[in-house]
């Protein structure tokens, strides 16, 4: 009997020995789950808080950005843009660089509103389109009234770009120096068609108006329209009225600075053998040329 107790109890020894162990491992095994779960959920935290903090830093910056590039007008800028054929996305960064999107805008030389046109280029606009009938040209004081002012502006960039088959760093550069200098610029192989190279620009006006249409144009289509897509067809532009010398070959008044860089013309329309630069930036400060709004 005694021998059978001493075995029973040795059995029931080796039993709480036996379930330490496995509750020991078991608390081990839980410690570790605890630990590794532990651990996920820091991480799973810091990307929720990464992902979170991202989201915010985003959703600022997009607001900064859309503050620094408003969409003002649109209903004028969509309206012409589709009635002229032109890339919306464009208008914003010419209107955006030229004026800041101020109607009352006015450059030292006399260019008027949101898109910087001069009276004379608005005068050759208007008869170009009403086939020369002096009695329903508008005074160049109209240009101050935005849905006009951006009429005309999307008109003339529709004008360049078929002057220049669509090419719109040629088409930009027009309307910042005038079609008779870029089309010099062309024929002496100062820049091509394909290699509108700001740094080969004589005018360092134009080629840092280039460089912020075009900067101001891809922000614009970052920001508002990145499902948009713009194809260019060509239009082809008929004479008008009874001045046959009109077409686009034309060396004519039509850029919204040339009179920013000082072209002049005799009273025939031709543009003179003597070009002046005009630095404005005396006029308005550096600010006016430098302003870094991207």
């Amino acid at each position: 009997m005694m021998a059978e107790q001493k075995k029973a109890n040795t059995t029931n020894k080796d039993a709480k020995t036996k379930k330490k162990k496995k509750n020991k491992k078991n608390t081990a095994v839980k410690a570790v789950v605890i630990s590794v779960m532990s651990v996920l959920a820091v991480v799973f935290l810091g990307i929720f808080i990464l992902s979170a903090a991202s989201r915010i830093h985003k959703n600022a910056a997009d607001k900064l950005n859309k503050s620094m590039y408003p969409l003002r007008y649109e209903n004028y800028v969509e309206k012409y843009c589709k009635e002229f054929d032109v890339d919306k996305c464009l208008v914003y960064g010419v209107i955006k660089t030229e004026s800041g999107f101020d109607p009352n805008a006015t450059s030292p030389v006399g260019a008027i509103g949101l898109m910087q046109l001069m009276p004379d280029t608005f005068t050759w606009l208007q008869n170009y389109r009403t086939e020369f009938m002096p009695d329903k040209i508008l005074d160049s004081k109209e240009l101050y009234k935005p849905k006009l002012n951006i009429e005309y502006g999307v008109y003339l960039l529709r004008y360049l770009l078929d002057m220049y088959d669509g090419n719109t760093a040629l088409a930009i550069c027009a309307y910042n120096a005038g079609n008779g200098n870029i089309d010099e610029w062309l024929a002496q192989g100062i820049i091509t068609p394909d290699n509108v190279d700001p740094d080969n620009i004589p005018f360092p006006e134009t080629a840092n108006y280039l460089v912020k249409v075009q900067a101001a144009s891809e922000k614009y289509r970052e920001l508002y329209f990145s499902d948009y897509v713009y194809t260019y067809s060509k239009v082809e532009w008929e004479e008008t009225g009874s001045n046959t010398e009109t077409d686009t070959d034309t060396d004519i008044d039509i850029s919204s600075a040339e009179q920013n860089a000082g072209e002049y013309y005799d009273g025939g329309g031709d543009m003179l053998d003597d070009y002046y630069y005009y630095d404005y930036s005396e006029d308005y400060g550096n600010d006016y040329i430098n302003e870094e709004y991207y």
